[in-house]
């Protein structure tokens, strides 16, 4: 009984990870924007979006075509950049990001 209640104990550590960890990946990113860390959110949407994440590359377009209205003077408005990644995501098949395709066309 003892061995089995150690088996279960060690396989829950490893699916649960250690106490107190950071979230991976896309999570990581959005909880960087959940806390308002607009900067970091923005940069690791976007490197996320270089490795092929679809939406990480919406979010991150988004975020490039809103800038410091709504992020703040430390995310840019690059309205170049927003569409590259609005793009990607697009072909990678996000309906909202075609969707914001459209409202940008004609921006500056």
């Amino acid at each position: 009984m003892s061995r089995i209640f150690l088996l279960q104990a060690a396989l829950l550590l490893a699916v649960a990870g250690p106490a107190g960890a950071q979230p991976m990946g896309i999570e990581q990113a959005h909880h960087a924007h959940y806390i308002a860390e607009y900067e970091r959110s923005l940069a690791l949407y976007e490197q996320l979006a270089a490795l092929g994440d679809a939406e990480a590359a919406e979010r991150a377009g988004f975020m490039l075509m809103q800038g410091p209205i709504a992020y703040g003077p430390r995310v840019p408005r690059d309205v170049a950049r927003a569409t590259a990644w609005l793009e990607q995501a697009a072909r990678a098949g996000r309906p909202h990001a075609l969707f914001l395709l459209g409202l940008s066309a004609g921006t500056d």
